[in-house]
């Protein structure tokens, strides 16, 4: 499954797959959880969290993004 990730009606970032984060205030990491732990998804680059409705606030950005299931078509297309 491929997704695009959506602030403001702006695609921010597409993903291939999606991996459940939390942070660690403790020593600022974005440590990998299960759904039920989770505060954001992964950035496809790996620095970031996109915080999506429905999961517990992610302090570093609590905006929310929307996630949207796409083809791989206009995946190959907006991974450009």
């Amino acid at each position: 499954m491929y997704y695009k990730v959506i602030k403001n009606d702006e695609v921010v970032d597409v993903l291939n797959h999606i991996l459940y984060i939390k942070y660690q205030e403790k020593h600022s990491l974005l440590l990998l959880c299960d759904i039920t732990e989770a505060q954001a998804i992964l950035s496809s680059d790996g620095k970031y969290g996109w915080h999506i409705e429905g999961l517990y606030n992610f302090p570093p950005d609590n905006d929310i993004y929307a996630i949207k299931e796409i083809s791989k078509y206009e995946y190959d297309k907006l991974k450009r």
